[in-house]
């Protein structure tokens, strides 16, 4: 883990690098019958036979997946909202991995990739070496002067959306996100929610991005990216002092209140036990809970797994009534939480 890294372990969550690409000779999907949707797909899933060993990734059709199945992806943020709402299109995915190639989303290709932490240049490393073996199989439509053309104008360029998922609960308490969003909004950068664009943050994390791909290389956008990523993280670790200084103790009590509520209840309803994680987080960033060492971002990804499809799914639960998934609920968050925080000395 590098010093950044360790650094802002407490304020960022996780990094995703995502591509967008599309087929020269083909019209973009808003416009493509469905016979040539059909067509890209095929050239899709042969580049990918090409370029990962088989087996590793699975298919998903979006046209015949349940709806619990196309949740479950989105909450593992492996597709995008639009897709699932589309009910069409395809989803690649290798979920040791954590990559997954959409097709036929708003572009033919959506390549990305998702890593806990803030490891920007890893995640591109690692998705555009996927990039490069499908490109050796499908003519992308490149033009000299603009570079990579995409559905939407402003993915036009470098086709790249670097992400950072940031926990910025105290100044969201002070509510200055919206001085964030306007200041990076006419800086190059977007704040959106916790599944991107046309979502709601949630348990304080907010997705930082880049929004212009044009005029610059993949690496100048990273370079920026870092710079904005350490400035949002260095206001927020300052002001989290401020908070602390001002409500220290109501914020320790509430924290350790939720603790207690989830490792001592008999139902638990899912909003109920979301918000009372996100005080056990906060707890952590504000030192009253301390944390694994040998992951320290094992406490998002048990958050992660409790979701409604990804609790059900985990746990077999689909067919459970409403109160039989509340009491189970409540058993393996009170099970599983006292192994991965305890109370600070």
């Amino acid at each position: 883990m590098s010093e950044k890294e360790m650094r802002f372990e407490k304020t960022v969550v996780s990094t995703r690098i995502r591509l967008a690409r599309n087929l020269a000779g083909y019209p973009f999907p808003s416009s493509m019958t469905e016979k040539q949707a059909d067509e890209v797909a095929i050239i899709a899933k042969s580049a990918l036979e090409h370029s990962l060993s088989r087996g590793s990734w699975k298919q998903f059709d979006m046209r015949t997946l349940s709806r619990s199945q196309a949740m479950l992806l989105q909450e593992q943020h492996l597709v995008s909202p639009a897709l699932v709402d589309a009910g069409k299109g395809l989803a690649f995915v290798d979920g040791d991995e954590n990559i997954s190639v959409m097709v036929n989303e708003e572009d033919h290709l959506r390549l990305q990739y998702i890593v806990k932490g803030l490891k920007l240049e890893k995640a591109y490393e690692r998705i555009s070496l996927l990039d490069d073996k499908m490109g050796r199989f499908m003519n992308y439509a490149y033009e000299d002067r603009l570079g990579f053309l995409t559905a939407c104008p402003s993915n036009v360029g470098t086709g790249m959306r670097a992400s950072v998922m940031m926990f910025l609960p105290a100044l969201e308490r002070k509510n200055a996100i919206g001085e964030l969003v306007k200041k990076w909004s006419e800086c190059g950068l977007t704040v959106r929610g916790v599944f991107g664009e046309g979502t709601a943050a949630e348990g304080y994390r907010y997705q930082i991005s880049n929004d212009k791909t044009l005029g610059l290389t993949e690496e100048e956008i990273l370079e920026y990216m870092h710079s904005a990523i350490t400035e949002i993280a260095l206001a927020e670790e300052e002001e989290r002092k401020k908070m602390i200084a001002r409500d220290g103790l109501r914020l320790r009590d509430a924290a350790l209140r939720s603790y207690g509520v989830l490792t001592n209840c008999a139902r638990l309803e899912y909003k109920e036990m979301r918000d009372m994680l996100t005080q056990v987080k906060l707890g952590v960033a504000l030192g009253v809970f301390e944390i694994s060492k040998n992951d320290p971002y094992v406490l998002d990804a048990f958050i992660d797994q409790v979701r409604p499809y990804s609790f059900c799914d985990e746990f077999e639960l689909f067919d459970a009534s409403q109160q039989d998934r509340d009491i189970r609920r409540a058993e393996i968050v009170g099970t599983i939480l006292p192994t991965l925080v305890q109370k600070a000395d």
